[in-house]
Parts: structure tokens; sequence; C-alpha cells
């Protein structure tokens, strides 16, 4: 199996251009210590592995990949239409880091190429995937959700793979689909649709090109499986593979 959370760091310090440099494999919750508000340069022979758990496979999101170890999980940017096609969902991954930047979207931790203008990474190219990515796609490596109430979510669980168990769509939000619509009914660009455990609730967040979005959400008790991510500042998660179970005991 391709996954590895041991954090093995040989040498870390800044380097003369400013960039960070760090020896040998480390955690996903280690790189994204090094990150600030913009972005910083990784040098030296750096490498990242853990479980693709979100990509665009359901159109989820688009043109980057959510890397988890069990650690933490980063938003890998990639500049390719069809990410599932080279880095399926739930593949095991290695990247080598050295001259990719990590930064800070708000609460979100990305990684990618160096930035232009306002963006805090750029897409990596795709010429360069295949030179800085192993991609397991025939073993096990499937990583288990972290399991959480919706309580304990907090934002330092950003871009990390979780299960939320006992939770159900709020009566108010009974009869709709996963994406509002307009007049014409063309699903809004992005709606939240909003489970209670009975004293707490959870947003999950829905693009509008997502395959399921104009479905309607099951009413039932249920578990739901995916990423916690930030819209607009406030937690909400993102399913992954549109993972909702209803529980097995009733």
């Amino acid at each position: 199996m391709l996954i590895s959370v041991a954090l093995c760091v040989l040498s870390c310090s800044g380097g003369d251009d400013g960039g960070i440099v760090v020896e040998g494999d480390i955690s996903i919750a280690y790189l994204r210590s090094l990150a600030d508000s913009r972005s910083q340069r990784l040098r030296g022979d750096m490498w990242i592995e853990g479980c693709v758990v979100l990509n665009d496979k359901l159109d989820e999101c688009y043109k980057s990949f959510v890397l988890y170890d069990g650690t933490a999980g980063v938003d890998v940017k990639i500049d390719i239409e069809d990410v599932d096609r080279v880095v399926p969902l739930y593949a095991g991954v290695r990247i080598r880091c050295e001259g990719l930047y990590v930064g800070r979207e708000g609460e979100r931790y990305v990684l990618g190429a160096k930035p232009t203008a306002e963006y805090v990474v750029d897409r990596i190219a795709e010429t360069e995937i295949l030179n800085r990515m192993t991609i397991d796609t025939e073993g096990d490596s499937r990583l288990p959700a972290r399991k959480m109430g919706v309580a304990e979510i907090g934002y330092d669980d950003v871009m990390c793979y979780v299960r939320v168990d006992g939770v159900q769509l709020v009566a108010e939000e009974r009869g709709s689909a996963w994406c509002d619509a307009d007049a014409g009914d063309m699903p809004f660009e992005s709606s939240l649709r909003h489970f209670t455990d009975g004293c707490d609730t959870l947003a999950v967040a829905t693009m509008n090109r997502c395959y399921y979005a104009t479905e309607p959400i099951i009413e039932d008790v249920v578990t739901l499986m995916g990423v916690v991510d930030s819209y607009r500042g406030d937690l909400v998660l993102r399913l992954s593979d549109c993972k909702i179970f209803i529980p097995a005991t009733r």
C-alpha cells in the first residue's frame, strides 16, 4: 500500500530565496504547518503521500483533488479537465513537492505551482503531473474517514475526510433537491443543505455541476462521508462520491 503518514524530516530551514527547505517524507499535517496566508516555495527532496478523497468523479470540484493521509488533507491544484481519469478517486498518490508552493486560501490549504497574479498557487501543468506524482490505482489505498460528531468539526479539520453518523435533513428543507433552481429550472451555482443530529447542524455544500444536483435528498437518518471545507467563511461538508448511507440499525 502506498499510504504513509510518518514524518521524517532530515532538515528544515529557510532557503536563500525565501523558500522552505525540507528533506524526506513528511505528513500532510506537517506540510500544512509550512503554509502562510499567501504561499511558500518548497525546496529540497520533500514528499507527501496519501489517498485521493475528493475529485471531479461526480463533478464535486474543478481541476483539483484532495489528498488525505490520516493526519490532514490538502487541495492539490492541477491543470486538467478530467481529473478522475488521471488521478482516480481513492487512488494512492505520492507527490514530489520540490519546486511547488503551499499556501492558504482562507481556511483551505492548497498545493500547486508558482503563483501568478492574485492566486495563492497556480495549477500544476498536465505535462508535470506524471513527472511529480506516482499514482497507484491497483492496491488498496483507501483510508477510513475520521469519525466525528457535528459539534466536533472545526476549522482545523478543513480538507480532512470525515464520517458523520446519525444526522437528518432539517425539516424546513425536506423535499428539496441538492441544488436550488431559479425560475428557469437552472440550478444555482452552489447550494447549502443542512443536516442535524438533534442538537447541532452541519451544512453540506453542493455545486450545480454535480451529477446529483437535481436529485431529491434522502430524508431518513443517514451517515454522511466527505471532505470538510470552508464556504464563505463557514464550515461545510463536500460529499465524496455522494457518500450517503442509511444506518443499518434503526
